[in-house]
Formats: structure tokens, C-alpha cells, sequence
């Protein structure tokens, strides 16, 4: 009885490791357009952006929030947000729109 209870129990534990460090993952080996196209929902709220994707790297915006993420392939997340995500647009070095999320 007791192996099994130890069993059971580490395998809990691995699995609520593995939860953690899938998450955790995106700020800590870069964010990729992927990651943003896989968990960026219109209906996210600043903190959860920031809870999701980190502090974004600067606020260009005048009037609305435009905050730039940038991301690993050297291309940016533009996110323009007042008291919700108006539009999420992926830009490149020069800054052209290269997709819209949002």
C-alpha cells in the first residue's frame, strides 16, 4: 500500500513539474510568433498578457497602448490596447505587417 501511495504521488508530482516548465517556457527560451498565435486570446486583460508573455520590451504608443514584444527571429508583436486588445500585429525589421492576430 505505501509503494503504491509513493508511486501515485510522484507521478503527481512529475506531471505538475512538467505543467510548470511548459508554461514557463515561453519567457524563458524567447517568444516566437507561434507563441502568440497559439495563446493570445482578444479578450486578454494586461495582467494576463503579462502573466502569459512577460513585461513587453517598450510602449510605442501615443493616445493607445502599443506594446512590442520582441521576438527570437528578431521580428516584433505589436499589441494595440486601451482597455482591451484592439489588434495584435506581427511586424518585421522595417516595420511591415507580416500577419494580424487580432
Amino acid at each position: 500500500m505505501k509503494r503504491k501511495t509513493l508511486i501515485v504521488t510522484l507521478v503527481l508530482v512529475y506531471s505538475l513539474a512538467i505543467g510548470c516548465s511548459k508554461e514557463n517556457n515561453l519567457l524563458e527560451n524567447g517568444l516566437s510568433f507561434s507563441d502568440f498565435e497559439n495563446n493570445l486570446t482578444p479578450n486578454m486583460t494586461y495582467d494576463l498578457l503579462v502573466a502569459k508573455f512577460g513585461e513587453p520590451a517598450t510602449d510605442i504608443g501615443s493616445g493607445i497602448h502599443i506594446y512590442v514584444y520582441e521576438l527570437v527571429d528578431t521580428t516584433e508583436m505589436w499589441i494595440g490596447y486601451t482597455d482591451k486588445i484592439l489588434y495584435a500585429r506581427h511586424m518585421d525589421r522595417n516595420h511591415q505587417q507580416l500577419h494580424s492576430l487580432i
